[in-house]
């Protein structure tokens, strides 16, 4: 796809990682700040996830009507209108309703540029083009939490930052023109294209599932979980840290692997190596040290499962199809990150032992599915 095109489109995905990545930890350590229970915490942050699964089928339809600009400009006037309202009513009921206006918005941004992307994008080129969109959310992501902290030198000083980058990407946007997803040949309403894809690639949608719930419960679950077992908090941050570096550094050289080998053949191996290292990481549950190399291990590997899984989607479906199986995509995606935390929530009371037999299941579960599964031809 056109260079300046992409570029611009990478910008923009990397402020709504920002943005996102800031506002999690940011709005979740001020409700525990006001004596909250960690249930009511949790419940509050679901109406994030909850937004993009009500946007999703309704985004499908935009799209096709008005265009990818249009729909990324959407998202992100949402997220801003949203983000300025949340320091103007600091309540709980209130920041629920900006945070569905935010999962709303932010999956109006990513749907627009994510079918964007895989639309214009060569076959050949997917999997690095995915790669790159990957890399720009999660270094936005990594970025967003250095922004929390600025509540304590003022309380609006966080979320007029946002703001500024929810300007800067619509600048940014207006300076490439507006397109449209490629016609369909024999016109079909919506359930009609949802049953397609289910059909000829339902199962490509198991990776946004799957790193959807890993990555929700890691976030939620883990810090639980350590504390419960004498490890720190500063140990458990560089858990994750650790996951997410390890996820970008590997992101590129995965994609390229991917384009010249094959999709599905890398999601198979990244998602095998995956459930050796959790089931290990079992029987490390007591060995920091050796903890740490594991989430390396299982960043390099797994942090690649959302653009992996969205790239073979998009080589396996017909590009008229694109807006219909990014919307289940990210359907998915919503659904796993709304699953992991709560069925993470029961797992930590069991023995600390098996913790990590969870993720093992879940990762173990999707590479049978993947060796086994075969898309189906698709004539639309």
């Amino acid at each position: 796809m056109q260079r300046f095109r992409f570029s611009i489109l990478l910008l923009v995905v990397f402020i709504s990682g920002l943005i996102q990545g800031a506002l999690i930890p940011l709005l979740s350590t001020l409700i525990e700040r006001d004596g909250n229970p960690a249930w009511l915490n949790g419940l509050n942050a679901t109406m994030l996830y909850l937004g993009v699964i009500v946007s999703a089928p309704l985004l499908e339809r935009f799209v096709r009507k008005y265009g990818f600009r249009p729909t990324i400009v959407l998202g992100i006037v949402m997220t801003a209108l949203a983000t300025l309202f949340l320091p103007l009513w600091p309540s709980l009921l209130m920041w629920a309703l900006m945070r569905f206006i935010i999962g709303f918005g932010d999956s109006a941004l990513h749907y627009g540029s994510q079918v964007w992307v895989t639309s214009a994008s060569e076959k050949r080129s997917l999997g690095r083009a995915m790669a790159y969109y990957g890399m720009a959310f999660s270094l936005g992501f990594a970025v967003g939490p250095l922004i929390a902290p600025l509540v304590d030198l003022h309380f609006w000083l966080p979320f007029l930052v946002l703001i500024v980058f929810c300007l800067a990407s619509l600048f940014l946007i207006f300076k490439v023109d507006n397109e449209y997803p490629e016609a369909e040949k024999v016109k079909t309403d919506s359930k009609g294209r949802i049953r397609l894809v289910l059909i000829g690639g339902g199962y490509t949608l198991l990776p946004a599932f799957t790193y959807g719930f890993l990555e929700a419960s890691l976030n939620a679950n883990l810090p639980i979980f350590t504390v419960r077992n004498d490890i720190g908090l500063t140990q458990t941050s560089t858990l994750i840290t650790t996951f997410i570096v390890a996820s970008i550094i590997v992101q590129l050289p995965l994609g390229r692997l991917a384009d010249q080998f094959g999709k599905k053949r890398v999601l198979q191996i990244v998602l095998t190596l995956g459930t050796l290292v959790f089931a290990i990481a079992n029987l490390a549950v007591d060995h920091y040290a050796w903890l740490l190399v594991l989430f390396a291990l299982a960043g390099a590997g797994l942090g690649s499962t959302y653009s992996l899984g969205l790239a073979h989607m998009t080589e396996v479906l017909p590009r008229s199809l694109l807006p219909t199986g990014n919307m289940l995509y990210s359907i998915s995606f919503s659904v796993g990150s709304i699953s992991g935390p709560m069925i993470g929530a029961f797992w930590i009371v069991l023995p600390k032992e098996v913790y990590f037999l969870m993720y093992t299941l879940i990762l173990g579960i999707l590479a049978v599915s993947l060796f086994t599964a075969k898309a189906k031809p698709i004539d639309v």
